[in-house]
């Protein structure tokens, strides 16, 4: 039994030297591989970097290079050769008779400037690179928020909507952007509201925009809510336009304005900050009507309402 396992263990070892061996084997071959002088053929992809701001690119006359060249095996394993692409910087090319171009003497020069330095190109296309922009623009649109706000009974939205900013810049080639009027959002339901809000919303692009964009990707908005009291003050009307030598009644002669506020700004109004004129400049043939306008009010009141839009009247000489 002990024989047995000796030898078994004798066995082991010896396939882990052979292993080890053959290993060592194909290590050795494989660096000598590399360290030869290899000649290699290869079509490159082609990135086209650093293109400039005020251009968008739309394609070039090349998509792929083909290239021929000498190194060795330890050059091509850590080259460009292995991913198969290459990047062509814009900064360089040229512009002439509305058209813009990399001569092959320039964009060689960047690609030998991208292998080992022992590696040659020995052949490479030498084809001109001539390239397919469209102008880029920048215009500033107003913001359209797609909101649906609910107050609940008796509350009110002081003011007007919030929205910041309320306008973005778009940014993309000419005839994209030409007819973008406006910047949407995406939709909102706001139902039965009691307090003041802020919301962020994603602006929404429309569907015809596939390659320009907005500065900025979403939008606030905000509004203050309050519940509100109401009162009604009697307001004199006036009279405008009344011929020398004529005496004038409006029936009647005081018009109810109703005003929706908090009950601390209610509270510091009074009848005299309202003026409700009659213009007989502006009364129709026949009619026995005066038209009313409401010419002046308190500043930031959010709801003001005559109780009537016109009032009889009559004429007398004196």
């Amino acid at each position: 039994m002990a024989a047995k396992q000796v030898l078994k263990g004798a066995v082991k070892r010896k396939v882990k030297v052979f292993v080890i061996l053959l290993f060592c084997s194909f290590l050795a071959w494989l660096v000598s591989k590399l360290s030869d002088t290899h000649t290699d053929r290869t079509t490159f992809d082609l990135v086209y970097t650093n293109i400039p701001d005020s251009l968008f690119f739309l394609g070039a006359s090349k998509d792929n290079l083909t290239i021929t060249a000498r190194g060795s095996g330890w050059q091509f394993l850590g080259s460009r050769f292995a991913t198969r692409k290459l990047s062509i910087d814009l900064n360089e090319m040229s512009y002439r008779g509305n058209k813009f171009f990399l001569a092959e003497p320039v964009y060689r020069k960047q690609i030998e400037s991208k292998l080992p330095d022992a590696m040659t190109i020995l052949q490479m296309d030498q084809d001109t690179i001539f390239f397919d922009f469209t102008r880029m623009i920048s215009k500033k649109v107003p913001v359209r928020v797609d909101a649906t706000i609910d107050l609940a009974q008796n509350y009110l939205m002081y003011g007007d909507l919030e929205i910041s900013p309320d306008s973005v810049v778009l940014r993309g080639p000419l005839q994209e952007i030409d007819t973008i009027k406006e910047a949407h959002t995406e939709a909102v339901i706001l139902s039965d509201i009691t307090d003041s809000f802020k919301r962020t919303l994603q602006l929404l692009k429309p569907s015809d925009l596939v390659h320009a964009v907005y500065e900025q990707q979403s939008v606030t908005f905000s509004a203050t809510v309050f519940r509100f009291s109401e009162k009604i003050f009697q307001v004199p009307v006036e009279v405008a336009n009344l011929p020398q030598g004529t005496q004038i009644r409006t029936f009647p002669n005081t018009v109810e304005v109703l005003c929706k506020a908090s009950i601390e700004r209610l509270k510091e109004i009074v009848p005299t900050d309202f003026r409700i004129i009659a213009d007989l400049a502006d009364i129709k043939e026949d009619s026995p009507f005066l038209p009313l306008y409401l010419i002046q009010q308190p500043d930031s009141l959010p709801s003001v309402q005559m109780r009537q839009s016109q009032v009889e009247f009559i004429l007398k000489r004196e």
